[in-house]
């Protein structure tokens, strides 16, 4: 199985943002070949580029809130994309550097990562086969990425060489053509003196022999992964400043360091915003289900770090809250004095520690680091409590297992374990250490219970499964591997071959057979608890802390590992649907959940300025001019005459105009053990809508007809006789500091200064070759039509530029739309219909659903009709909670909401549209049933639905109409607002 990576568009828009920055900036190419391109970083283009990304002018990138458009001039140009973590960071700024080798040039970069295991981490992502083949694609093979990575150097006796890494990217030459030169390297080895400053016995372009002033010379651009560990004030950033003096520094991170002591965050000409509840609101990365088990701390012995010592012999005291006595431990005391349940834990250090959020502490022997005043408890350590944990973690392991495994695109489930030390699962003797034993003790009492469960089910997939649980029970011990920081320099190979497969060949850990074709049972993995491993997989649908963090950290981090979507099977990454990760923790974190969601929401910057920034979008979504929806808000009351909302109209606001309401993260995203996120599909009921399902899931494909070369020709003349002719300007902006009314404060307007022309013209081929890719309409047919339009007026000498480009194709789909309304048919694919959001791969209907798959909204308080396809009431709008309320109705035989985006209707655009309900109605003269879909729409009316909405709503009629054709009699209709769900009922049924 290989992975096969996807273009996702979150990840586009990203790129799109970052690549405009040097969009119109003027180049230097007379640059050794050995070294970047330049440019000005004082280029007022550069400025400008930032400024309209920042206010979202461009097409599909939201604007950055106002009190995140900070800047900081330190001599380098500085440029930030926020990316929260499971979003695919790493694939954006490794493809972040083809796009700049394309656009613009750029040949040099410096991957500059914070410690080992992320850069293992990289290195294998980059140099893995799944990457190289995605980018060839991308590329068409006309780029490629050379990566040299810096480890430690060996010391030699004779003459010293430089290193080679370096010497290598330094080297690289832009002539070579299609070349893109990366060093990869850590915070470490940018520091380290022997490596980085010796005057070294040979030397590199030409007179390089120090390996700063080598990279220097290359005059590259940095790209900085995690950022909240390279603070400006920090030894390491410094020293890529003074040293190295990159043309740029671009950050990429989803926390980003405090400015000084001001409290706020530094950001630096941030452009790109994809924050922590916008990847949970849209489903980019995992909902989380937190799980504790219900327990009294009043039992059990609990220390408190109280203080340090500042002097030799080092110390660390504790109060036993329970006693309110002081104990003093010395560097290799085991707290096992203070209760037999810490027997094995020693204070291994009292000063500085590794972990970057408490620079003084202790850190203990399990690797745990304490702050002042972190407690410990004692119960959380006993062998008992970890066998109960252990226990729940397999429950939920093989309960997911079983989901995951019989669908139709089939997921590997992993679970991960954060355990106390290597010990405790390796031995320290050459056999299994004793938490090890007990894991594998109850795993396979566990496989022999979940074999009895499931041998008795008839169907394949049962089958096949029970034979997957025997071959785990025939083999224990390969169903489980261990990876530690320590292993990086073992020398046992099975365990290097274990590291290896966990760490760098994801592959392998996403198959459910080895190379040879038997059976991969490895799907327990352990770890020392730690936030810095740099490692995660994307099936990991369970972290289980066998040991408490101790010290207050940040909570998306603790969960990050496990937080990316999850690729099935064949390779491919699943979307659309809503995910859980299971976080199984102590009863000293019960409070966890709440602390994730409000640190989660403290990352929106809401306030006043949200609504103004959010006008022109949501005015474009309703169709309506930004100026005649800001005078329709200002006539309600909602907004004052500066775009603020006015206050104690918020909620009105937001139920008006639900997209609007951008202020927190929704209620199904992160969840405690105890609430529910299942929701029961009633067999019988199924049983009842079974033939419209099954109709609806039938794959169909989208036929155009094909255009005439006559009308290609008509087409081509309409788009260009429209005047596609556009130049671009900028414009220089000029804050200025007002004073407001009559009062003492003071407040920031800005207002435009000058402007002036940015046009970007491009060569007559590549603008042709790009309305080719994004039309399909043949190269000779434009430059003919081309050609007919100059004869009659000369075209201007800009006229091939990107903003032509974007009205021709803009042209083009506009005719395409009103052109193919009549020209395009829908025709079913024969074939078995296997495997769905409601059946598993047999057909057979599943017993639950995820509840976000079907809304995100739950009302346990209301009564849920007996005809409702699920045991819940679950909603997405409060018109979709009104439609299910009123749906008891005689005429209703079963009705249900659709899984999100299991049926997605292929648009003659492009794109798809989905429908929300579906009902199996009774005709009045108690005849055959009607089959009805219906698409609600958040409008009062339907006059208010933009033009592209009513395409989507004619599309959608013709291709539930096509399903008459195959037997089965389907009604589709559209619901607004104001239509009641039984008028409408009626109205079909009547129709």
């Amino acid at each position: 199985m290989q992975i096969r990576l996807q273009k996702l568009e979150h990840q586009q828009r990203a790129l799109d943002a970052l690549t405009r920055v040097f969009a119109g900036v003027e180049l230097d190419h007379s640059t050794e070949p050995e070294s970047n391109v330049a440019f000005d970083p004082a280029d007022p283009q550069i400025a400008h580029n930032i400024a309209d990304i920042q206010s979202g002018v461009l097409d599909g990138i939201d604007s950055i809130p106002r009190a995140w458009r900070g800047r900081t001039d330190d001599g380098v140009l500085g440029v930030d994309a926020k990316m929260e973590t499971g979003t695919g960071k790493t694939l954006v700024y490794t493809q972040f550097m083809y796009e700049l080798n394309r656009l613009y040039g750029f040949t040099k970069f410096i991957l500059l990562v914070p410690s080992t295991p992320i850069k293992e981490g990289t290195k294998a992502f980059i140099q893995s086969k799944y990457a190289g083949k995605y980018f060839a694609d991308e590329y068409s093979g006309r780029q490629t990425l050379h990566l040299d990575v810096l480890d430690p150097q060996k010391r030699s006796k004779g003459r010293r060489m430089f290193p080679g890494a370096i010497a290598s990217f330094a080297q690289g030459s832009r002539l070579s053509q299609g070349r893109i030169s990366a060093l990869l390297m850590t915070d470490g080895m940018l520091l380290s003196q022997t490596t980085m400053a010796a005057d070294y016995d040979q030397t590199v372009l030409g007179s390089a022999s120090v390996p700063y002033e080598a990279l220097r010379r290359t005059r590259p651009v940095v790209i900085m992964d995690e950022p909240h560990r390279f603070r400006r004030d920090n030894k390491a950033y410094q020293k890529l400043v003074d040293e190295i003096q990159p043309l740029a520094v671009f950050r990429f991170g989803a926390t980003f360091p405090e400015l000084g002591k001001t409290g706020k965050t530094d950001y630096n000409n941030l452009v790109f915003n994809l924050g922590a509840v916008e990847s949970f609101n849209e489903q980019l990365v995992k909902g989380v289900q937190v799980q504790y088990p219900q327990d009294s701390s009043s039992d059990t012995t609990r220390l408190k770090l109280t203080s340090l010592s500042a002097r030799k012999p080092k110390q660390a005291t504790f109060q036993n809250i329970g006693t309110g006595k002081s104990l003093t431990f010395d560097i290799g005391d085991t707290l096992g004095i203070a209760d037999g349940a810490f027997a094995g834990i020693t204070i291994e250090g009292v000063g500085k520690t590794d972990n970057p959020t408490i620079k003084s502490g202790v850190t203990l022997s399990n690797g745990q680091a304490l702050g002042s005043g972190d407690i410990l408890s004692a119960r959380v350590y006993s062998d008992t409590y970890q066998g109960l944990m252990m226990r729940q973690a397999l429950d939920n392991h093989f309960e997911t297992e079983w989901e995951n495994y019989r669908r139709s695109s089939r997921i590997k489930t992993l679970t991960l374990f954060f355990i106390d030390s290597i010990e405790s699962y390796r031995g320290s003797d050459g056999s299994k250490g004793h938490l090890r034993q007990r894991f594998e003790e109850l795993l396979t009492a566990r496989l022999t219970a979940e074999i009895e469960k499931r041998e008795g089910d008839p169907s394949p997939v049962a089958k096949e499964y029970v034979a997957y649980l025997r071959a785990s029970l025939a083999d224990v011990e390969a169903t489980n591997g261990g990876y530690f920081s320590a292993d990086n320099s073992a020398t046992d190979e099975d365990i290097q071959r274990e590291v290896d497969d966990i760490l760098r060949n994801k592959e392998a850990m996403l198959s459910f057979e080895t190379t040879s074709g038997a059976p991969n049972t490895r799907r327990f993995l352990f770890s020392k608890w730690t936030l810095r491993e740099g490692w995660d997989n994307p099936n990991v649908f369970q972290i289980v802390k066998l040991r408490s963090s101790g010290s207050e950290i940040s909570k998306l981090q603790e969960v990050g590992r496990g937080l990316r979507l999850p690729v099935d099977a064949k390779g491919t990454r699943l979307a659309g649907e809503q995910f859980y990760l299971t976080y199984l923790i102590d009863y000293t974190e019960q409070e966890f959940a709440e602390s994730l969601v409000e640190e989660i929401n403290s990352d929106v910057a809401l306030g006043p300025a949200k609504v103004r920034e959010l006008l022109p979008k949501v005015a474009d979504e309703l169709g309506k001019t930004e100026t005649e929806f800001f005078i329709e808000l200002l006539q309600q009351g909602f907004v004052d005459s500066d775009k603020n909302v006015v206050p104690g109209r918020e909620e009105d606001l937001f139920a008006a105009y639900p997209a609007f309401n951008k202020k927190g993260l929704k209620p199904d995203k992160i969840v405690k053990g105890n609430e529910k996120v299942k929701v029961r599909i009633r067999s019988e009921r199924y049983s009842e809508l079974k033939d419209l399902w099954e109709t609806l899931n039938a794959k169909y494909y989208l036929r155009l007809d094909e255009l005439t070369p006559d009308e290609i020709d008509d087409c081509i003349d309409e788009v260009l006789s429209a005047g596609i002719y556009r130049q671009e300007f900028g414009r220089f902006a000029q804050d200025v500091v007002v004073r407001t009314d009559e009062s003492t404060s003071l407040e920031v307007r800005t207002e435009t200064k000058a402007r002036f022309d940015a046009t970007e013209t491009m060569p007559y081929g590549d603008w042709l070759k790009r309305v080719r890719a994004q039309t399909a309409l043949p190269i000779e047919r434009v430059h003919a039509g081309l050609v007919r339009l100059h004869a009659k007026k000369s075209l201007p000498a800009d006229f091939f530029n990107k903003a032509t480009l974007h009205e021709f194709v803009a042209g083009f789909t506009e005719w395409m739309e009103s052109n193919y309304l009549e020209r395009f048919t829908y025709s079913k694919i024969k074939g078995l219909v296997l495997g769905s959001e409601l059946t598993d791969a047999d057909g057979a209907p599943l017993e639950s659903i995820t509840q976000g798959n079907i809304g995100v909204f739950r009302d346990d308080k209301a009564i849920v009709p007996d005809k409702f396809l699920y045991d819940a009431f679950v909603y997405d709008s409060p018109k979709e909670s009104e439609t299910i309320r009123d749906s008891k109705l005689d005429e209703v035989v079963v009705f249900g909401k659709i899984p999100r985006r299991s049926i997605k209707v292929p648009l003659y655009f492009g794109g798809t549209t989905s429908p929300d309900f579906m009902y199996v109605l009774k005709r009045d003269d108690g005849g055959l049933s009607l089959n009805f879909i219906i698409e609600t729409k958040d409008v009062k009316k339907r006059s208010d639905l933009r033009e592209s909405e009513k395409l989507r709503m004619t599309a959608a009629q013709r291709f539930f109409e096509s399903m008459s054709s195959e037997g089965i009699e389907v009604t589709f209709r559209d619901q607004v607002q104001r239509e009641d769900i039984a008028a409408l009922i009626r109205r079909v049924l009547t129709d």
